[in-house]
């Protein structure tokens, strides 16, 4: 899998830099591009902690995963450029190697 980190994390929060780890951490153990978006929304639904979509706004769009910072948390205008960019085929193929590998 490929990231390309676009920029660096802002600090505008103590909590920031812990909220980018985890979605970090999200993409990182994720099988598929779809348990991506799955483990997201069940994390930022999750009452214990600080909402990720907070501090950060993603897109699914194209082949892309896009990740922005939000300028402060819960706004609605982000720093101009992406944090990171991870194409989707490196997901899906990653989680395609993986599959194939249990059935053999």
């Amino acid at each position: 899998m490929r990231i390309n980190f676009k920029s660096q994390i802002m600090p505008v929060d103590p909590y920031s830099q812990l909220a980018f780890v985890e979605i970090l951490n999200i993409i990182l153990s994720a099988r598929h591009i779809v348990d991506v978006n799955r483990l997201l929304i069940n994390r930022n639904v999750n009452p214990q902690f600080g909402s990720l979509s907070g501090y950060f706004r993603w897109s699914f769009a194209g082949e892309r995963f896009t990740l922005w910072q939000r300028m402060d948390y819960n706004s609605i205008q982000c720093f101009n450029t992406g944090i990171l960019e991870i194409h989707f085929g490196a997901l899906a193929a990653r989680g395609n190697r993986n599959d194939s590998n249990m059935f053999n």
